[in-house]
């Protein structure tokens, strides 16, 4: 056994803090545990939150994000939830300790117990991808974000996925914070009627980002322990081809939720393309301001487009209103739908239908092209059970809005706009159940 121990304060807040230890030839199984005192620092109104990322001699291997259980184990078939498996290799391995929220003054005493083994392990299974049968272009309706015990949800994936399908959806995302670990269980789940789609959440000290498509661990601390800006780590999501999309940017912050709020001096909004604007369950303040923040960098002339997300992190916050992906896709297959949402080809909505063309010289443009100054707007929609409104913003702000009926469906249209159209639907209490994607006008 290893015992690394030491102190932290007020100092290390937002930081990470390297424990190095050796492992040698031989082992087939590497444990960790992980203790700190006190939990909550006198007079604090929020406990200490310290999260664990390891590396192995040849790269990362997985982190566990926000979650009570400070402990793991690896071996080349097996890891524990949050950690990747493979052969314990010997040489330098780190547990980096990242010090979410670290509010003192209490100093934190620690300890990290590092266990080597070298019995043998058994085999394990393999789990194989299951891939729906084929579907063509249509319309498909899915979740961008979600979460698993392999971070800081309080369910297992099964559970994410039964909740997929009890919600009728066609897609899921998992996007837990800085590990790909489940997306092997995650794939081995779905079937005919559900897609799964690998991702995962980029969770920094100073905002989170999603990083959708593919398996990767992405590196996600950027300063002094990286060298790396958050636009040089969001060019390298981007250049693996992946979607970076910016999360929850107007989310309440530090301390409550430390590291939630977009505060990237240098990326506002930067490479990024995709926006989350939609958030969690039914529409909040924070999706509003949002909202607002978005269309602030629309009207700066960034082309950027919206998501949502259900941010989902266990039972509890699975019923109610929730925003989900309308895609326009070519097929429902991960490539196709996150092509799609590349392109804005989406709208966003807790129930209705809507969507924003535009007809300009005698050819129609979907939701995320472009076209010129004389061109007119089109928002197609269908509600369900209560009355909303129909409203269009551009550049200078509110356009136009009308009543809708409920259980109704029909066209509106909008001649001219500035800068970028959108088509949204709200209650009369101003809460939003639908909002397009921009057609922006060249």
């Amino acid at each position: 056994m290893i015992t690394l121990t030491g102190t932290l304060t007020e100092v290390d807040h937002k930081g990470h803090v390297p424990l190095a230890f050796d492992v040698p030839t031989g082992t087939t199984r590497l444990r960790g545990r992980f203790t700190a005192s006190p939990i909550r620092a006198t007079g604090a109104m929020f406990d200490n939150l310290i999260s664990l990322s390891l590396f192995g001699p040849d790269g990362p291997c997985g982190a566990r994000h926000n979650n009570d259980d400070m402990t793991f184990e690896l071996t080349a078939t097996t890891a524990s939830p949050g950690y990747l498996s493979g052969p314990i290799m010997p040489g330098r391995w780190t547990v980096w300790l990242d010090c979410f929220r670290l509010l003192g003054p209490d100093p934190v005493h620690y300890a990290m117990e590092i266990t080597c083994d070298s019995a043998p392990v058994p085999a394990r299974p393999h789990l194989a991808r299951i891939l729906p049968a084929p579907r063509g272009p249509g319309w498909y309706r899915g979740d961008l974000h979600a979460h698993s015990l392999h971070s800081d949800a309080s369910w297992d994936i099964p559970d994410l996925v039964a909740w997929a399908r009890r919600r009728g959806l066609d897609f899921v995302t998992l996007t837990d914070h800085n590990t790909p670990s489940g997306h092997a269980e995650l794939h081995s789940l779905a079937d005919d009627a559900l897609l799964t789609i690998g991702g995962v959440e980029l969770t920094t000290h100073f905002g989170h980002a999603l990083s959708l498509g593919g398996s990767a661990w992405h590196e996600w601390r950027s300063g002094a322990v990286t060298g790396k800006t958050m636009p040089d780590l969001a060019r390298a999501v981007l250049d693996a081809g992946c979607l970076f999309v910016i999360a929850h940017p107007m989310s309440p912050g530090d301390p409550a939720c430390t590291g939630c709020r977009w505060e990237f001096a240098d990326m506002r909004p930067g490479p990024a393309r995709q926006v989350e604007i939609w958030n969690g369950g039914p529409w909040s303040d924070y999706n509003e301001d949002g909202l607002t923040l978005y269309r602030q960098w629309l009207t700066e002339g960034h082309r950027l487009l919206a998501t949502a997300g259900s941010d989902i992190h266990g039972p509890e916050g699975g019923s109610g209103p929730i925003g989900f992906n309308t895609v326009e896709a070519a097929e429902l297959t991960e490539a196709a739908i996150l092509s799609a949402v590349h392109a804005g080809r989406n709208y966003l909505s807790s129930g209705p239908r809507l969507v924003l063309t535009a007809t300009a010289g005698g050819r129609t443009v979907p939701m995320g092209d472009a076209v010129d100054s004389k061109a007119t707007f089109h928002a197609e929609w269908q509600t369900e059970a209560e009355p909303l409104v129909l409203i269009f913003h551009d550049r200078t702000g509110l356009r136009s809005q009308a009543d809708v009926p409920a259980l109704g469906m029909g066209v509106a249209s909008l001649s001219g706009g500035a800068g970028f159209v959108m088509a949204e639907l709200r209650d009369s209490t101003g809460q939003l159940h639908a909002v397009t994607n921009p057609i922006f006008i060249d």
